[in-house]
């Protein structure tokens, strides 16, 4: 076979490279298609039906028109590793044509050497992106030259090849593609049924007998279990799980585990205490609340205290059935509606003995949790085999980009043509078709609802600073239910260092999302930027409006040092929870005495007592036990 060649980037061009046409906010709205530095960050290829249009005249139409197959990158970032970011641009059918904006460089693709899908998967490559990071100038920001982009070496082979692995790796995405949407299909199909089999809107074949409503206090023995504490727990022994194991066995069946305690300890415990029992079933009480877990034959166990509930069946009612029932709305709000009590987010024996449930007769709950119960066997093995071709796609770009595994035009990789055979896919959009019509990361989430924060929160009159919107970002992060993991305990509260620098605040500013302004011995203030408004619509397509709204509902008048013992108190709290140590004045105190970074926190007035157990009467309602 012939051998591939190592070319300069720009030797791959007709045209060579250029920055695009000067934005102005007065012409936004209308006219043609413009490519800003937003669409980069959103899933390859950029189409023309999800950019923004712009007013853009004869002249700057003939200078700055896209061509089918362009390669479009980044011309500065807030951090290195965001300089010269690539998507390519694929004409589908419209008729007017497209132009880019002047924050990002065009790279005008010589299709007669090279293929466009293949140059773009090459430029993203961690060969490339090494060399544009390590390229890059760094000053107040990173940028790159447009020299520097065209002297990356690009490993290339003949056109045919690249036509095959371009191909390869396209068919892959299709597959990837349409297994999604069968599954959100699935999923769609299920929750109708749901809404219907658990209301009794619509009954089964020949079921007829009334429908009630009980307390699960009626129904099983409700209790937890035995305390073990944290010098108790070993590396090896009985697998012991908190909430969060059990949230994950609820969602996946089995759970990769570090804690356990010994067998000696398990026997004493289940001897004196009991032991759980198939059709048992566990519900989690703190953190991600209301997950339910049903004991299985053969399951062997022990769980942490006050986190789980534990109901002991009496077979009066089918354990799969109720843990569907979990899922509905129904229930939904009871387990949240109860969760304030002495804590933040929390769903007690006392709540759960009260939780009222619906309660067909018994054979008809069997019926119904085996017919909801297929369904979730469906989705979920049809998960795994998105799970497999993620991988296999992953495996195929790193041999095939480093001609580790050749191709020619008529064939295809043997790793996909496995995978659609094993994954026994309906035929559907190729990548191609749908690779457009959505994907994002969290970074770009991030960067996204720093935006929305920002236009929810801005004043002429009064600066909106960085501390203010990273408070802002946790407290909407904790009423989202997502991860904070990324904030860490900082002298100013909970603080995320990687959305400042590694994603959503350089983006959003690279993007022109937002606009910031750095004084000396003042710190950086927020404002919105000139594409905001690019920001805002994917809020609006992504259903986020309200959450925008709870921002500028329950945080705009919010001082920050109000926000501050806010979010610190709830960070506090979910370690104390987490640590299953009872929430209380005393305790979150002592929790920030003990920590170095916040140890100060407790001269200032803003932390006195009183002011902690307002806050924690305030985040059971702020937050309404999301976590």
């Amino acid at each position: 076979m012939v051998t591939w060649e190592e070319v300069e980037l720009l030797s791959l061009s007709n045209g060579g490279m250029q920055n695009g046409v000067f934005y102005e906010v007065s012409r936004k709205g209308s006219g043609i298609p413009l490519i800003n530095v937003g669409d980069l960050y959103q899933s390859a290829p950029i189409t023309y039906e999800r950019l923004e249009l712009f007013d853009a005249n004869d002249d700057e139409i003939k200078r700055f028109s896209v061509n089918d197959g362009d390669l479009f990158f980044t011309r500065s970032s807030v951090v290195a590793s965001g300089i010269a970011h690539c998507n390519y641009y694929r004409k589908t059918t419209e008729k007017k044509p497209v132009v880019f904006d002047s924050h990002v460089i065009r790279f005008k693709t010589d299709t007669t050497k090279v293929v466009p899908m293949y140059l773009y998967l090459q430029c993203i490559s961690p060969k490339a992106r090494k060399f544009f990071v390590a390229n890059a100038k760094t000053a107040t920001m990173t940028t790159i030259d447009q020299d520097i982009l065209g002297k990356c070496l690009i490993d290339l082979p003949p056109l045919p090849e690249q036509r095959a692995i371009a191909a390869a790796l396209s068919d892959m995405d299709g597959y990837i593609a349409a297994l999604e949407q069968l599954i959100a299909k699935k999923r769609a199909v299920k929750q109708g049924a749901m809404q219907e089999l658990l209301t009794g809107k619509r009954r089964l074949p020949g079921f007829s007998g009334e429908w009630v409503e009980k307390k699960l206090g009626d129904l099983f023995d409700i209790t937890s279990s035995k305390r073990v504490f944290q010098s108790e727990w070993r590396p090896s022994g009985v697998p012991f799980y908190r909430a969060r194991e059990i949230a994950v066995l609820s969602e996946k069946g089995s759970v990769d585990n570090e804690l356990f305690i010994s067998y000696e300890m398990y026997e004493q415990y289940t001897r004196e205490y009991g032991s759980i029992q198939s059709d048992d079933v566990l519900i989690t009480g703190v953190g991600t609340l209301g997950k339910v877990y049903v004991v299985k034959e053969g399951d062997r166990f022990y769980f942490k205290d006050g986190n789980i509930i534990w109901l002991k069946s009496k077979h009066l009612i089918n354990s799969n059935f109720l843990r569907q029932l979990y899922f509905t709305e129904a229930i939904i709000s009871q387990v949240f509606g109860t969760s304030g009590g002495s804590t933040v987010g929390t769903y007690t024996i006392k709540n759960a003995n009260e939780t009222i449930v619906p309660y067909p007769p018994l054979d008809e709950q069997t019926a119904i949790a085996e017919i909801l119960s297929d369904m979730d066997a469906e989705i979920d093995a049809l998960t795994a085999k998105l799970n497999k071709l993620r991988n296999i796609k992953q495996g195929m770009m790193s041999e095939l980009l480093s001609g580790r595994i050749r191709l020619t035009e008529q064939e295809a990789a043997p790793e996909a043509v496995a995978a659609t055979k094993s994954a026994e896919l309906p035929k559907q959009e190729t990548a191609t078709e749908t690779a457009h019509k959505g994907g994002h990361n969290q970074q770009f989430d991030d960067a996204v609802m720093i935006a929305g924060i920002v236009n929810a929160l801005y004043s002429d009159k009064y600066p909106l600073g960085r501390k203010k919107v990273q408070k802002c970002l946790y407290l909407l992060r904790r009423h989202q239910d997502e991860s904070t993991a990324a904030f860490k305990k900082k002298a100013a509260g909970p603080y995320a260092d990687e959305v400042r620098y590694k994603g959503g605040e350089p983006i959003a500013q690279s993007a022109h999302y937002i606009a910031t302004t750095t004084v000396k011995d003042k710190g950086t203030t927020f404002a919105r930027g000139s594409n905001i408004s690019q920001a805002l619509g994917y809020i609006k397509s992504w259903g986020k409006q309200g959450d925008i709204q709870w921002v500028t509902d329950k945080l705009k008048f919010k001082k920050v040092d109000e926000l501050e013992l806010l979010a610190t108190v709830d960070m506090a709290i979910c370690d104390l929870e987490e640590a299953g140590t009872a929430v209380s004045v005393a305790a979150i105190k002592h929790l920030i005495a003990t920590n170095e970074e916040w140890k100060a926190k407790l001269k200032k007035q803003t932390f006195s007592d009183a002011n902690i157990a307002r806050a924690i009467r305030e985040l059971q309602t702020l937050l309404q036990g999301g976590n």
